[in-house]
C-alpha cells in the first residue's frame, strides 16, 4: 500500500484497532466493488485516514457488514464498512485520484526532462493514466464534493510547477491545494459543514508537509539520478525541512482541537502519531528523544518491488496458505492452514474481502 502515513496497529487497543481494519478492508472493498480487483492495488493509507476522518465528524458510527476470508488478513474474516458507506467511498475516491495524478506526474516529467523515468515506466503510466482518472471520476457525488477533476488537472500541472518555479511555497502549493480540498470534503459528506474551513487548513498543512517529506526520502536517489528535487532545486537544507515539517504538524494538532469531532481517539491516534512516525522515519529521532536507535538516521532503501511482492504471491495466491501453516511475508508471523482439516471449499470466499 501507499501513503505517507503507515500506522503502528501494534499501539492500537483492540476496539480501534477493529475499527482500523473496518475502513482499511472497506476501502479496499469499495475499490474492488466498483472498479474491479486490479483498483484494490491503489489502496493508499493516506486515503483511509481521510475515510476515518469522516466517520470521527458524523452522529453515529458506520455501518459494519461480514467480510469473508482475504489473505491479508492471514485468510481471516472479518466486520467491515459497508462498500456502500460514505466514508470508505471517499476513501476509495481519494486512492484513485491520488493514483492518477502519480501516474500523470511520470509521464509529465519525462515529457518536461525534469526526471527520467525508465521508458517501460513512462509506458505504463501513460496507458494507465487515463484508466485510473475516469475511475476516480466515477463516484460523481464524492467527486464533485473534492473538486475531483479540477484537482487532478492542478496536480498533473506539478511537472511544469517544477520545471519553472525557484520557490519551495510554489512547488509544494498543488500538494497542499489537494489536501485543503480532500479533508473538507470529509466534512460536506459527513454533514458538518461547519468543520469545513478547519479541515480545509488541516489539508493544506497535511499536503505541504506530505510532499516535504517525500522530497527528503528521494533525496539521494534523486541526486544520484540527476532527477528533480525540490531540496535541491531551491537549495533548501534537509535541516530547513525538517523545521518546516515540525511546525506543519503542530499546526495539525492545535487546529484539530477545534474540529466538532464524535470520537476523535482512532483520528489522533492515525493522524498525528502517524505524521510523528514519519519524521522519526525520515528525519531520525529528534534532538530531545529520550530514545534512540543506533545506525542511519533513516531506514535503508527498500528492496525492487518484485523481491517485496513475489514471496506473499507464493503464499498467498498459489492457495498454500489455504493448506498448510506458513510465515505471512509481510509481517514474519506464523499463521495455521486456512482450511485447519476443514473441506477446502468453505474458504472460497475470499473474494468477499
Amino acid at each position: 500500500m501507499f501513503g505517507v502515513l503507515s500506522p503502528c496497529v501494534a499501539h492500537l487497543d483492540e476496539e480501534l484497532g477493529a475499527q482500523w481494519r473496518a475502513h482499511l478492508c472497506g476501502v479496499c472493498l469499495a475499490l474492488r466493488s466498483s472498479h474491479g480487483q486490479l483498483s484494490r492495488l491503489t489502496t493508499n493509507t493516506d486515503a483511509v485516514v481521510v475515510s476515518v476522518l469522516v466517520d470521527a465528524q458524523r452522529e453515529s458510527a458506520p455501518e459494519l457488514v461480514s467480510a469473508g476470508r482475504c489473505a491479508l488478513r492471514g485468510m481471516r474474516g472479518a466486520k467491515v464498512v459497508s462498500a456502500s458507506d460514505v466514508s470508505v467511498r471517499l476513501g476509495a475516491t481519494a486512492s484513485l485520484t491520488l493514483a492518477s495524478a502519480k501516474a500523470a506526474d511520470v509521464v509529465a516529467e519525462r515529457a518536461a526532462g525534469v526526471a527520467s523515468p525508465s521508458a517501460a515506466r513512462a509506458g505504463g503510466a501513460r496507458w494507465a493514466e487515463p484508466r485510473l482518472r475516469s475511475r476516480a471520476l466515477a463516484d460523481a457525488p464524492v467527486s464533485a464534493a473534492m473538486g475531483g477533476g479540477e484537482l487532478l488537472t492542478q496536480l498533473g500541472a506539478q511537472a511544469q510547477v517544477e520545471s519553472g518555479s525557484v520557490s519551495l511555497v510554489e512547488i509544494t502549493e498543488n500538494a497542499a491545494s489537494a489536501g485543503a480540498a480532500v479533508f473538507a470534503a470529509t466534512a460536506e459528506l459527513a454533514g458538518v459543514p461547519g468543520n469545513q474551513e478547519l479541515l480545509a487548513g488541516i489539508g493544506r498543512d497535511f499536503g505541504r508537509c506530505a510532499h516535504l517529506l517525500d522530497a527528503v526520502e528521494d533525496l539521494e536517489r534523486d541526486r544520484a539520478g540527476g532527477d528533480f528535487n525540490p531540496l535541491i532545486a531551491t537549495g533548501t537544507s534537509v535541516e530547513f525541512a525538517r523545521a518546516e515539517c515540525v511546525r506543519l504538524v503542530d499546526a495539525i494538532r492545535v487546529a484539530l482541537d477545534g474540529v466538532r469531532l464524535r470520537d476523535d481517539r482512532l483520528l489522533r491516534m492515525l493522524l498525528i502519531g502517524g505524521l510523528n512516525r514519519a519524521l522519526v522515519r525520515v528525519f531520525g529521532p529528534g534532538p530531545d528523544a529520550v530514545f534512540t536507535s543506533p545506525g542511519h538516521r533513516r531506514q535503508p532503501q527498500l528492496p525492487p518491488f518484485y523481491k517485496r511482492v513475489l514471496p506473499w504471491m507464493g503464499v498467498y495466491c498459489t492457495g498454500y496458505a489455504c493448506c498448510a501453516d506458513h510465515t505471512n511475508p509481510c509481517n514474519g508471523r506464523r499463521h495455521q492452514a486456512a482450511c485447519n482439516g476443514c473441506d477446502c471449499c468453505d474458504v472460497c470466499d475470499c473474494c468477499d474481502c
